[in-house]
């Protein structure tokens, strides 16, 4: 491994007897601190420029946001230099000397306002860089060791508490007896300078603080023995340019759980289910539902687990580094609930149909479900935003009396944003589906962040806002599953007799409930369905939720003027426009072939005339 020095005692220097701190933009110094140095100069530069600069100006924000960027970046790259440095023992001994001759140089000036309270502040600044690099350095034996969480935070603290009482010294007395503006002009900046390493060195920790869970990675692998392996598989095979021993044992990790993935959602099964399901019947169709929903989710994310664990044996014995940590965090928020949900969606709908079953309260089950979807949602959400460094409580406050205002501002945008992320979640309609909505009919091309588009059937491209269509009447024809409605009416002549009508309508109900193009009693969403149906079916109107129509009814409806007319209200099998047209005319003509059959002929529009008196027609041939 990579030894970088650690010169930091050695940068300190005297000039005259005032404090020179170290030029933060010097190319020479490297490794932990002269990033350290860099973030102290950021500091510098950051309280500069709003000391020296409007706040209202258009590049005020945005400046400072490169600060705080150039920040973050250095925040991120210190956990990896805490663990390659090394102390020079000479430099050490050149500090601590220099020490001494402060420590004299104080007691003997106690009667000499400035040279006191001067000297005094060199000794909170050096006390302050040998507590703080002295806790980078315990740091250091615990990343090595492989502490856990807990004992890095604890050191962090006590770090954070030590600088907090080196910096707390009242020298308000001797400050008071200083006359000369100059040299009272000396202490402030000095005591500026101080004051600023003393937040970037507070900063500093809280970061290291906050991510301590990440900085662990190290730990189950020591416990393991890692190294040893890893030195054992070097010396049987030694490449000086490879390390042998991690891309084995990396290799050894991503076999294990490629191959466990095949496994593991019969594992997890046996556990929530098979141990609760003493029917085996019920337990086998749960299986199907329960390892089909999880499958895909589970192999992916013991992939993605594999991958993290590789790149943990790649590092070792450094720490992950944490922007990697962060992205696999927010990687497994994704997969987890991806997975959490599809366990819901098999075996948590077949608990709740239970539920539901027995209280016969369907609608409010159902209505937990999609709260719960939802939850999950909002929780994986807020926990990627603060991964990516949003403060979530930030976020939630400014939806205050700020959010209100923009709001109000922009409420039509607003509106039309939330109604089509609530149009994706609501699964009204697919891109693709014909639908009819305020008085709009044709197919959806596009589900947009504003408006949905739909293009008519006299090829019309139309635009609706997405909060118009929230309030509107949505008609999808594409969600039928199986049944398309037709009702007609067969008119017969007058001259039928009731026998001939009931012979044929005889007929007329057996060619229905025979023909395959007709839906029947039979035809619904339990024999076409997966194996969650049935369970569904306690939540919901499963055959209405599906689209699933076999009603089929024949009768005699009225006698009207010049017909006496047969109902006849029934749905084709098949939903798709050509295939419903040529079942509807196959029909029609049996229905003709029907009424030819039994004697009965199709009445047309037709009125009869009846005379009471006639005045006596005259046959006799004129002369």
């Amino acid at each position: 491994m990579k030894k970088i020095i650690l010169i930091f005692f050695s940068l300190l220097y005297l000039y005259g007897d005032e404090l020179q701190l170290i030029d933060t933009n010097a190319s020479q110094n490297s490794g932990v601190y002269g990033l350290i140095q860099k973030y102290i100069g950021i500091e510098h530069q950051i309280r500069e420029f709003r000391k020296n600069n409007d706040e209202n100006s258009s590049s005020y924000s945005g400046i400072l946001k490169e600060f705080e960027r150039d920040k973050r970046t250095i925040l991120s790259e210190i956990p990896d230099m805490i663990v390659e440095q090394k102390i020079d023992e000479r430099a050490i001994e050149n500090f601590l000397k220099r020490k001494q001759e402060l420590l004299k140089l104080q007691q003997k000036s106690l009667n000499k306002p400035f040279v006191y309270t001067d000297t005094s502040l060199n000794l909170v600044y050096f006390n302050m860089v040998e507590s703080f690099f002295s806790s980078l350095f315990e740091l250091e034996k615990l990343f090595k060791n492989a502490a856990d969480s807990e004992s890095i935070v604890s050191t962090v603290d006590k770090a954070m508490e030590d600088l907090q009482n080196l910096i707390n010294i009242d020298l308000d007395e001797y400050k008071s007896k200083i006359t000369d503006p100059k040299e009272l002009e000396k202490i402030a900046s000095k005591e500026a300078m101080i004051n600023n390493a003393f937040n970037a060195y507070i900063e500093i920790l809280k970061y290291l603080r906050s991510n301590a869970h990440l900085l662990e990675s190290n730990y189950l692998f020591s416990l393991l023995g890692l190294q040893i392996w890893i030195d054992k598989i070097n010396a049987f095979v030694n490449i000086d340019f490879l390390n042998v021993g991690k891309i084995t044992i990396s290799a050894l990790v991503l076999i294990f759980f490629v191959s466990l993935r095949r496994f593991f959602s019969n594992i997890v099964y046996f556990f929530l289910v098979r141990l609760i399901y003493r029917n085996k019947k019920e337990a086998d169709d749960i299986k199907v539902i329960f390892i089909g929903n999880i499958k895909k989710p589970v192999g992916i994310l013991l992939i993605c687990y594999a991958l993290s664990l590789c790149l943990t044996i790649a590092f070792y014995p450094a720490p992950l580094s944490i922007s990697l940590s962060n992205l696999f965090n927010i990687i497994y928020a994704v997969l987890i609930a991806w997975l959490v949900l599809k366990i819901l969606d098999g075996y948590g709908v077949v608990l709740v149909s239970k539920l539901a079953k027995k209280s016969e309260k369907k609608e409010v089950v159902n209505l937990v479900i999609k709260i719960l979807y939802f939850v999950i949602i909002i929780i994986a959400l807020l926990y990627i935003l603060a991964q990516l460094g949003f403060n979530i409580s930030a976020i939630i406050a400014s939806l205050g009396i700020g959010g209100l205002a923009v709001a109000l501002a922009a409420k039509d945008i607003i509106a039309n944003f939330f109604a089509s992320i609530l149009l994706l979640f609501d699964n009204s309609f697919n891109q693709g589906d014909w639908v009819e909505v305020s008085g709009i009919e044709g197919t959806v091309v596009e589900i947009g962040l504003r408006k949905t588009t739909i293009r008519t059937f006299d090829n019309c491209l139309v635009f609706l806002p997405n909060s118009t269509i929230m309030g509107a009447n949505i008609k999808n024809w594409s969600k039928r599953r199986m049944g398309r409605h037709i009702k007609m009416y067969l008119g017969v002549g007058y001259d039928a007799t009731p026998e001939k009508l009931d012979s044929c309508i005889k007929d007329l109900k057996e060619l229905l409930n025979s023909s395959p193009l007709v839906a029947h009693e039979d035809d619904s969403a339990l024999k076409y369905g997966d194996h969650t149906t049935k369970y569904r079916q306690n939540l919901v109107s499963i055959n209405d939720l599906e689209g699933y129509k076999n009603a089929c009814y024949v009768a005699l409806s009225e006698f009207a003027d010049s017909s006496i007319n047969i109902e006849l209200y029934f749905y084709t099998k098949s939903i798709h426009s050509k295939e419903f047209r040529e079942a509807r005319q196959e029909l029609m003509l049996e229905f003709m072939r029907i009424i030819e059959k039994n004697g009965l002929t199709f009445a047309f529009p037709s009125r009869s005339i009846y005379i009471e008196n006639l005045p006596p027609l005259d046959l006799q041939p004129k002369e």
